[in-house]
Parts: C-alpha cells; sequence; structure tokens
C-alpha cells in the first residue's frame, strides 16, 4: 500500500512538474495555430515563422489575417505590395498582422459608438521611411459601395483617428497612412 501511494505521489509530482501552463499575450486572447493538409508547405520553417506571429499558415503566405479572437465575423485583409510611398510607386509590400486583443475590444467599442461594426483590426508594420503611404488592402467579398472608413489607434492618446479612404471597389480599400499601426475597417449605416 505504501509503494502504491509512493508511486501515485511521484507520478502526481511529475505531472506538477511537466505540466508548465501557458500564458496567451493577453488574458483572453488564446494563441493557436492549426496546421490542416493545405498548410502542409514543405518548408518547416514556414510554419513555425507563422507560429511567431500567431497567424494560420496561410495567413502567414497570403500576408493576410482573416480571423481575429472575439470576432465572429471578419472579413480578410490582405495587402499585396506595390504601396505608394510619398507619391512613388514602390515594390514595397506592408506586413499585415494580428493586433492585440485589448485593440480588438476598443476597435468594436468604437465602431457601436459610430453606430456601425467591425470588418476587421490588423496590424501594420514596414521599417520603411515614409511621409505618406497609400496603401491599397484586399478585402474579398466587398462590393465597394458599403461605407467604409478606415481609423488607425493612437497609442500616445487612447484614440482612433480616421484615416482618408482614397478608393474603395470590390474587393479593396485605398488607404493614406502617414505612420503604421493598428487600423480597424469599420462600415457604418
Amino acid at each position: 500500500m505504501k509503494k502504491a501511494v509512493k508511486v501515485l505521489s511521484l507520478a502526481l509530482v511529475g505531472a506538477m512538474v511537466f505540466s508548465t501552463p501557458v500564458m496567451a499575450k493577453e488574458v483572453g486572447a488564446p494563441v493557436a495555430v492549426y496546421l490542416e493538409a493545405s498548410s502542409d508547405v514543405g518548408d518547416p520553417s514556414i510554419t513555425v515563422s507563422a507560429i511567431a506571429v500567431d497567424k494560420l499558415v496561410d495567413e502567414y503566405m497570403a500576408n493576410a489575417v482573416t480571423g481575429i479572437w472575439a470576432m465572429d465575423e471578419v472579413t480578410p485583409v490582405a495587402q499585396g505590395g506595390n504601396v505608394i510611398l510619398d507619391g512613388q510607386k514602390s515594390n514595397v509590400t506592408f506586413p499585415v498582422l494580428k493586433p492585440e486583443l485589448s485593440r480588438v475590444y476598443s476597435a468594436k467599442d468604437y465602431a457601436a459608438s459610430l453606430g456601425g461594426s467591425v470588418l476587421n483590426v490588423v496590424k501594420v508594420e514596414t521599417h520603411v521611411g515614409f511621409g505618406v503611404a497609400n496603401v491599397n488592402f484586399y478585402m474579398p467579398g466587398i462590393t465597394g459601395s458599403e461605407n467604409i472608413h478606415v481609423y488607425t489607434y493612437n497609442e500616445s492618446t487612447s484614440t482612433w483617428t480616421e484615416l482618408t479612404v482614397t478608393e474603395k471597389r470590390a474587393d479593396h480599400v485605398a488607404v493614406n497612412m502617414t505612420g503604421t499601426g493598428v487600423l480597424a475597417f469599420i462600415v457604418t449605416p
């Protein structure tokens, strides 16, 4: 009997030692990467890179955000390059990443205050300097007739500021940006 208790005790201690809790970046923001047959790209470094930025492999490969925690319906947002920097065509692509969960909740609250709803919230980064960048975002499913506004989150004031939308057409929204950061795509009546 003592041996059984000792074995059980050691098993429980082992389970406790090797069961390290994993914390998400923010409370309530589960992080998961689902690997499906379509995600077998043959290069494990791509999967590792996708995991590093909390994206699905397909999202990582397409430079897109197609799903966000805390949002049931998401209009995908992708960026395919050819950003116009200070009026000059370029071959620059702005990486599109998932934002912190707190920014998603903030965008949802802001959209509700406008009587609208959030289509997507993304974090845009670049290492290229610019004054004004005209960025064409691919948003499959929009018609171009929706009343879409794009807002950027101001970290220093914790407020949303509207950006100039220069073009809306089927599957595309082009925006003038003066910096990178978190963007909320909001549709209003």
